[in-house]
């Protein structure tokens, strides 16, 4: 029997089970539906490099175990990685003359342009940081790193924006 033969027989046999588990697991569809998948693909590379699989039913509840695994392991990093960057995060007082407030927004726009070009982890810990309020004990929890390695990245995620927007007033003055 061909490979695809016997994975098109085995996913016939074992698909509904298998949903069925690991959507009682998550209590979540779409991450049932992906980690179902994850399943079947790591199911079908292990047919097309030739192992046997004596009891697939076995082989196949046991990975699935393994995905869900790891798919709680991630869900805190997952959780953070989800929450979007507020679009009107504002640090301004309304009592604040028009155009000190307007050069502030300039400046914070020149900022955040700039936080892009930092790697995701650095963006997050900045947003947690600045934009959340958040501690620096909780934003190590959230993104899975150490507490001392939030504060390296905050400051040299600073002094970076700090370099780059200086070096911009000292070309806007020289132009």
């Amino acid at each position: 029997m061909r490979q695809t033969e016997q994975f098109d027989r085995i996913y016939a046999e074992t698909r509904d089970d298998l949903l069925r588990y690991l959507t009682l697991r998550t209590n979540a569809d779409p991450e049932a539906e992906d980690l179902f998948q994850e399943v079947y693909r790591r199911f079908y590379d292990r047919l097309t490099r030739g192992v046997p699989v004596l009891d697939p039913r076995r082989y196949l509840f046991s990975v699935a175990k393994k995905v869900l695994a790891g798919y709680y392991r991630s869900s805190a990093k997952r959780k953070a990685a989800e929450q979007p960057i507020p679009e009107d995060f504002e640090v301004v007082s309304d009592d604040e003359p028009i155009d000190e407030r307007l050069l502030r927004e300039e400046r914070m726009d020149e900022v955040w342009r700039l936080l892009k070009h930092e790697p995701e982890i650095n963006q997050r810990a900045f947003v947690l940081y600045y934009g959340y309020d958040r501690s620096q004990k909780e934003i190590a929890a959230a993104l899975g790193i150490r507490e001392e390695a939030v504060r390296q990245r905050l400051y040299r995620t600073r002094e970076r924006i700090r370099a780059m927007l200086e070096r911009g007033e000292q070309e806007r003055r020289q132009a």
